[in-house]
């Protein structure tokens, strides 16, 4: 599996969209990327596993968040 589908396969589950970083620089070998909600970036750009625990986070966040609006309600 590719990397960014496994990016964006973790943040389908909040509705995040992974995006690759284009990079002019052929020298580099480690692919970039980054995460934006509803068209706004919401994540630094980072490599694979950096952006893997920042979707991981998000994903625990939201559901804290989702929890306590539903105990408001």
């Amino acid at each position: 599996m590719k990397e960014i589908e496994a990016l964006q396969n973790a943040g389908n589950n909040v509705g995040l969209v992974i995006h690759e970083k284009y990079q002019e620089d052929k020298r580099r070998t480690v692919n970039k990327y980054f995460a934006t909600l509803d068209g706004i970036s919401i994540s630094p750009v980072l490599d694979y596993e950096n952006l893997n625990y920042f979707i991981l986070g998000y994903i625990k966040a939201s559901t804290i968040i989702n929890k306590q609006i539903n105990s408001v309600c």
